[in-house]
């Protein structure tokens, strides 16, 4: 046991010292590959573990044979001193004739080869006799060792000889084995006196050293066979978790570099889709414009020939008036329709107009042209976009309230703006009876809610129509403007 104690302070020690170096123990160990770790942890664990194993049973072994001998040899001295022991059934000493009894038995040159001191404990704890004259009525502190014994119990010592009367025994300097054996009352069971014997253990002593070997061998073996077998099949492990790791590393690479070529494409797209509608709408005012600067020009100035042309012709008024009022009113209809085909490709100029200012355009145009009201919710002051996005944005309110007003009659048309400093979001609403998801409007200057939603994801916004029975509809736009 005193070499498990001091296996105890060991690891203690090693314990402090690890909380010192606590800081560089970390970092140390993450630089370690799995096999280098396994091997530290379980040649700790294992061998810790092992030593405590066959200290244990080095400990039981030694307990069971000293214990077996010590019960083999007090059952062999009883023989011989029990007799002489029962005087103190009655009395408090051993008679002469005993105490020489005694004397010619541990003179005998069998019994005296083993034993080189025999005592006789009285219950008190004096001495009744001993091999050493001078210390028969002595009286001692118990032992718990003698304790037990008078309380029926063969108790052995081996090469324990720190008690108060082992004086005369550590002298010797001789391993010695120290055995308390109970004597009883003959007839009876009663505990008279307590027979301690000193035998020579040099042969005891060596059989324990080998037995401890044996043991420390075998269990070292049994350690050294176990680790080899685990740290043989975590190597291997480890080596496939490596390559997996490796694996999975050139696989999460290719895969960023992928996802990193993905992110560029996709940008790429949008500033595509971006270019080409920002390109339709020039065209479509350069379309505008040419419609207005050529035939409605042309169509305006043949009008005031026409004119003209009736104020002076005098001759058969009638017929030249019903011819001319005829070609004028077929001039003014395509004129009409040139100009609202113009009016319809052509945005008014919004360049100049910051984003609240455009959609407030589209607004009152609404509320001009159908004679209704809209109920406004701005932020207010909202973040610049790009000429797309606005223009984007002037459509989808116009293309919004155009349908209100056709499928709703302009029943509690709205208009609501959020912006929360990432994404714009703009939503029109009506209180009408609800129209189709894919609905489109029938007006030819309509775009169609189709048209518009994908011209809202070329421009990487999203679109959402919530149309519910008899409860109205909401068109939703939402622009994302962190990567703009």
């Amino acid at each position: 046991m005193r070499e498990i104690g001091g296996l105890q302070s060991m690891l203690d020690h090693a314990g402090e010292r690890l909380r010192v170096s606590g800081a560089a123990v970390p970092a140390r160990w993450r630089q370690w590959n799995l096999t280098t770790q396994f091997t530290l942890v379980a040649t700790i664990v294992v061998g810790i573990s092992m030593a405590t194993l066959g200290r244990w049973v080095a400990d039981r072994i030694e307990s069971g044979v000293i214990t077996n001998t010590a019960t083999a040899a007090a059952l062999y001295m009883d023989r011989f001193v029990e007799p002489y022991a029962q005087d103190l059934a009655t009395g408090q000493m051993l008679s002469p004739a005993s105490q020489n009894a005694l004397a010619q038995l541990v003179r005998n040159k069998s019994f005296g080869q083993h034993v080189v001191e025999v005592k006789l404990w009285r219950t008190d704890g004096t001495i009744a006799y001993s091999t050493l004259e001078n210390m028969i009525g002595k009286r001692m502190p118990l032992s718990d060792s003698l304790a037990r014994a008078l309380k029926g119990e063969v108790v052995p010592e081996f090469d324990h000889l720190d008690d108060e009367e082992n004086v005369i025994e550590r002298g010797l300097q001789l391993p010695l084995l120290e055995i308390y054996s109970p004597i009883r009352e003959t007839n009876t069971e009663r505990i008279i006196a307590v027979a301690e014997f000193y035998q020579l253990a040099g042969g005891l002593a060596s059989e324990l050293a080998w037995a401890r070997l044996e043991g420390v061998l075998m269990v070292g073996g049994l350690s050294l066979l176990m680790l080899g077998a685990l740290i043989t099949i975590v190597r291997s492990g480890g080596r496939t978790i490596a390559s997996q790791q490796q694996a999975l590393s050139e696989r999460v690479a290719d895969l960023s570099q992928s996802l990193a070529l993905n992110e560029e494409l996709r940008q790429r797209v949008a500033e595509a889709n971006r270019r080409a509608t920002e390109g339709n709408e020039r065209f479509l005012r350069r379309v505008s414009a040419e419609l207005h600067d050529g035939p409605v020009q042309l169509i305006g100035l043949v009008l005031l020939r026409l004119d003209g042309v009736n104020a002076r012709n005098s001759e058969d008024a009638a017929r030249a008036a019903e011819t001319l009022e005829v070609i004028r009113g077929a001039l003014k209809d395509a004129l009409n329709e040139i100009r609202g085909l113009s009016n319809g490709l052509a945005l008014p100029e919004l360049e100049s107009l910051a984003l609240e200012d455009a959609l407030d355009l589209a607004i009152t145009n609404h509320e001009r042209r159908s004679g209704t009201s809209v109920s406004v919710n701005f932020p207010g002051k909202l973040p610049p976009v790009p000429a797309s996005i606005k223009t984007c944005a002037y459509r989808f309110v116009q293309e919004g309230l155009n349908n209100a007003f056709r499928h709703a009659g302009g029943a509690g048309q709205r208009v609501k703006v959020c912006w929360d400093g990432r994404k714009l979001t703009i939503e029109v609403g009506d209180e009408g009876p609800g129209i189709s998801g894919t609905a489109q409007p029938s007006c030819k200057s309509g775009i169609g809610l189709t048209g518009l939603r994908d011209r809202i994801e070329s421009l990487g916004g999203t679109m959402l129509i919530n149309a519910v029975s008899g409860e109205g509809t909401r068109l939703r736009a939402s622009f994302s403007l962190s990567d703009i």
